[in-house]
């Protein structure tokens, strides 16, 4: 009887602190988000058309002039207070080509991905988004790969990016991240700053 009862305990316990079950909330996410009530161009979501006054547009908060507001936009959300999950998100197709447009010109300069590369030494390495890296030495689920750049001589070649058209912007681990150089490369394009 006690087996049992610590085994469940156990498991929840498991289940609770697992890095598989982490979830980010806006208040963790390592960037600034803004979320737009009703906003003026939206989506429908198909369940929600009578609703369409309590969407929420969600955009990084350091983007407040952005040069292009169709770009600015990372997408949408069902409310203002929902979570950042797939079910609750449509992605505005606007931006994630700016944020490949980023990776392929700025990639080569990540502090970060330059120590991952000095360590590779040669060959293809993926850039991991944040939001779930992998362990060491393993490679990260599809929908987690930015995408992929070239290295030789333990050096990124420049405009070597090959995106991962299998990357989602959001899934069950959240909003995607970005190293911090290349965030903030991407509000730059942004704000064309």
């Amino acid at each position: 009887m006690q087996r049992v009862l610590a085994s469940k305990i156990f498991s929840a316990y498991y289940r609770t602190f697992s890095t598989g079950n982490i979830r980010l909330s806006p208040s963790t996410y390592p960037y600034p988000l803004v979320r737009i009530p009703n906003p003026q161009q939206a989506p429908s979501f198909p369940e929600q058309e009578a609703q369409r006054s309590s969407l929420a547009a969600l955009a990084f908060g350091a983007a407040s002039n952005p040069k292009d507001p169709a770009g600015e936009l990372i997408g949408w959300l069902k409310s203002v207070d929902a979570q950042i999950m797939p079910q609750n998100f449509i992605e505005n197709r606007n931006f994630w080509p700016l944020v490949q447009q980023v990776l392929e010109k700025h990639a080569h300069e990540d502090p970060e991905l330059q120590a991952q590369a000095a360590f590779q030494k040669t060959g293809w390495m993926n850039i991991m988004d944040g939001r779930n890296p992998p362990p060491l030495g393993r490679t990260g689920a599809a929908e987690d790969i930015l995408g992929c750049v070239l290295i030789e001589d333990k050096m990124i070649q420049p405009k070597s990016f090959q995106a991962n058209w299998a990357h989602r912007p959001v899934t069950r681990d959240g909003l995607f991240q970005l190293p911090k150089h290349l965030h903030s490369k991407l509000i730059e394009n942004i704000t064309g700053n």
